[in-house]
């Protein structure tokens, strides 16, 4: 549902999947490539949709901050590549991008580079 090309769907089904990542009994049934469809879908929406891009990113916090599922070293050096480009001022200084998508962008740039635990949103 994360690979579809229709972005109302794609925006439901990360919806959907915020609310099923929140407690950890539910993380033992999510697939692997879940962290490469939530990155997927952070690098072709891009600045364009802050609403996709912030429940992406709320997704994205939710798999990887109870650690059942781990990026790899690949997707995470992706994922700071595209929450750096994220952050950037100069590209994204919309008001609404710096109201929804910095404050999860922010969190979730500082979880990788830790490498800590935190909780689900």
């Amino acid at each position: 549902m994360l690979d579809g090309d229709n972005a109302d769907l794609v925006y439901k089904s990360c919806g959907v999947l915020v609310n099923v990542t929140r407690s950890v009994e539910h993380h033992r049934h999510l697939p692997d490539q879940l962290v490469g469809q939530c990155i997927n879908v952070l690098r072709d929406v891009g600045v364009s949709d802050v609403d996709l891009t912030t429940v992406a990113l709320y997704l994205t916090w939710n798999i990887l901050s109870l650690q059942e599922l781990k990026a790899n070293d690949e997707e995470r050096e992706a994922l700071i590549h595209l929450l750096s480009s994220h952050l950037d001022l100069e590209t994204c200084a919309d008001e609404r991008w710096l109201e929804q998508v910095h404050p999860v962008a922010k969190n979730l740039l500082a979880f990788l580079r830790a490498d800590s635990a935190y909780e689900p949103l």
